[in-house]
């Protein structure tokens, strides 16, 4: 199974354009799946082109969550790529709005309730390697969970801080074990960790990729969570995204395979 970073923050490689957005591309004989389609600045088709990436081969589609640096390139992966299965939790069709005064659109709404044609609830098998799955509300801790300025709109219309429940994340089969792929880890990291192994019986992780939000902890914060990390056996971290450098930093000190999986990057799962 190879990974490839589509879109990130950072560059490995000239060629390819970076925005703050995610995509990445996971592929082998029996899986062609795309997770998250960049952000609005719109580098995704330009960098599947470099990457030499065939949207037309792409089988499934599947979003990580409703935020617009992970859906804004929606339309474009349609366009490219219409014949992708599309999935992701049925709860991408809360509205989302950002910033302290809730005023900035953030993603999300009535269009992912009809643009999905596999939407999630819990979990769903999309192929033979690929399981896509969300953590409940009651299995997360609070700690690991931040939603500054982060908002979600209620049915009745009501403003509350956002409570992720379209969070996803995947657990890939490749040759060398069970590797953890994140969008953005909202439901917090240590939480879809301990989900994971709890749930579908994975007590080692080959690799854990993507965005871990360990950048909305402080200073304070930072050390709790990598000691409860230390708890999981992993024998790769590649960070990315909305991490933070700091807390990337924090993980290397710690942990002893830890590199940035920057835009371009391509790896053995």
């Amino acid at each position: 199974m190879q990974l490839t970073v589509v879109v990130e923050n950072f560059c490995t490689n000239r060629l390819l354009k970076t925005e703050w957005g995610y995509c990445l591309y996971l592929e082998s004989p029996v899986t062609r799946l795309m997770l998250d389609t960049g952000s609005e600045v719109h580098s995704l088709v330009h960098n599947l082109t470099a990457l030499k990436i065939n949207p037309r081969e792409i089988d499934h589609l599947v979003f990580s969550h409703a935020h617009f640096d992970h859906t804004g390139g929606l339309l474009d992966a349609v366009r490219i790529a219409p014949q992708a299965r599309r999935w992701g939790s049925r709860e991408m069709k809360r509205q989302r709005w950002s910033d302290a005064d809730q005023k900035r659109n953030g993603g999300g709404g009535p269009l992912f309730e009809s643009i999905l044609t596999d939407p999630i609830d819990t979990w769903a098998k999309v192929t033979d390697e690929v399981i896509a799955f969300t953590v409940p509300q009651n299995e997360r801790d609070p700690r690991f969970v931040n939603a500054k300025n982060m908002w979600e709109e209620t049915e009745d219309g009501k403003i509350i801080p956002d409570t992720f429940a379209d969070d996803l994340s995947l657990l890939v089969k490749g040759k060398n074990g069970v590797s953890l792929i994140l969008g953005c880890a909202h439901a917090g990291l240590p939480n879809i960790l301990r989900y994971a192994q709890k749930t579908f019986e994975v007590n080692r992780f080959d690799t854990v990729l993507g965005g871990t939000h360990l950048s909305a902890a402080s200073p304070e914060e930072l050390p709790v969570w990598i000691e409860e990390l230390e708890k999981y056996d992993v024998c790769r971290w590649r960070p990315n995204h909305c991490t933070g450098f700091k807390a990337a930093a924090a993980m290397a000190r710690v942990f002893e395979d830890v590199d940035w999986a920057g835009c371009g990057t391509r790896i053995e799962l």
